[in-house]
């Protein structure tokens, strides 16, 4: 497996990221460009970071946190579907072995025909038929699915699920060797209302992804990744995870900006509108107290296109503002700024003193995650 880290990769506005840990591969959502001038080869990389089995690549996990285009780009082409007796070998796809959705996959009415999110769902009913009919298949790698969140319609009959509040350190049958996941979201209310007004964000997947110190039970880091979810979901989760005494499970080293450092994870939008009387400029207590969970030299990572002064959202430059304002400049990183600084996707290695940001080939700084501390 190599070297254990958090690879994000440089997709514009979207969401393409790896994590590799001691004994796993984990992908979270696909936004894959096609490769020209100033495009990061994203699929190259992919294969070159992965194991294979048979000579196919191959990722242990794919978590889609929903299936909006910038979460799904180009699935089509780069991820094999169907059975893996199938597998055309001169297509080089990557091969799911767990694929992890929410319900509003199956849900959603507006997919459009023979998009990346048909195919999905496309695949998602075949791998949930296995469990329906209980076929033997369905837990070998390939077939196997789990349903984040709550199955409102029934649509995920006996298919594995993993609800809010849940940790999990198992994939395809075995255990994460010091790693695990809390899953903070979605809510059954998000759900059902991404049904009523075809919101996918609504219904986005958040997770805490933690390493572990090799001995002991600390944590060495700890990521939030929260798809596309806003202020409301987050509140939520917030008040969630305080009540139940998982405050834990909001600590963060690494921060993704959820929406691609768009406004919404701050307050509603737009952002201001003077002609029409609106003023959402000020940022949510519990957006703030949700960054305030933060702890000593974490850092804020933007997966968005260059970060500007401009009224674009996203990225909106007021949200990166507020990030800069919780753990300072130096501490705040953009996918698209990192990628024309250093041609390369940004990568945090990670071991038991923390993660450890690699810039250029010879020179590294570290985040500075040296405890498990909340930072003042």
């Amino acid at each position: 497996m190599g070297k254990k880290k958090v690879k994000y990769y440089p997709v514009g506005n979207g969401d393409t990221s790896l994590l590799k840990t001691k004994n796993a591969n984990i992908i979270t959502d696909c936004n894959i460009r096609e490769v020209k001038e100033d495009i990061y080869d994203v699929k190259k990389d992919l294969v070159e970071e992965l194991d294979k089995r048979d000579d196919k690549p191959y990722t242990d996990l794919f978590i889609l946190t929903h299936h909006d285009k910038d979460h799904c780009l180009n699935f089509k082409k780069h991820f094999h579907t169907g059975k893996v007796s199938s597998y055309d070998t001169d297509d080089e796809k990557i091969i799911i072995d767990e694929l992890w959705v929410n319900e509003y996959i199956l849900g959603d009415e507006n997919i459009s025909d023979d998009s990346d999110a048909d195919v999905i769902r496309k695949e998602v009913k075949r791998r949930r038929n296995l469990y329906k009919n209980n076929d033997s298949s369905k837990d070998e790698r390939g077939n196997r699915l789990v349903l984040i969140g709550y199955d409102d319609n029934n649509n995920f009959t006996n298919v594995p699920q993993h609800i809010p509040g849940q940790i999990v350190n198992e994939i395809n049958g075995n255990t994460l060797e010091k790693f695990e996941f809390f899953i903070h979201a979605p809510f059954k209310a998000d759900v059902i209302e991404s049904n009523a007004v075809a919101d996918r964000n609504m219904s986005s997947i958040v997770y805490q992804a933690r390493f572990s110190k090799t001995n002991g039970t600390d944590f060495a880091c700890r990521i939030l990744h929260g798809g596309d979810a806003d202020h409301y979901r987050w509140a939520t989760i917030k008040e969630k995870s305080e009540k139940n005494d998982n405050k834990d499970a909001l600590e963060w080293d690494i921060f993704q900006t959820p929406h691609h450092c768009s406004w919404t994870f701050f307050n509603d939008t737009p952002y201001k509108d003077d002609d029409k009387g609106i003023d959402n400029s000020e940022p949510k207590q519990t957006s703030l107290d949700i960054l305030n969970y933060k702890l000593t030299g974490a850092k804020v990572v933007a997966t968005s296109k260059l970060v500007v002064d401009d009224e674009d959202n996203p990225p909106h430059y007021s949200a990166r503002n507020e990030y800069v304002s919780v753990v300072g400049k130096t501490n705040f990183e953009n996918t698209q700024k990192f990628y024309d600084d250093h041609k390369k996707p940004i990568v945090f290695e990670v071991n038991d003193y923390g993660a450890t940001l690699k810039r250029a080939a010879t020179a590294a700084i570290g985040a500075g995650i040296k405890k498990p501390s909340r930072a003042g």
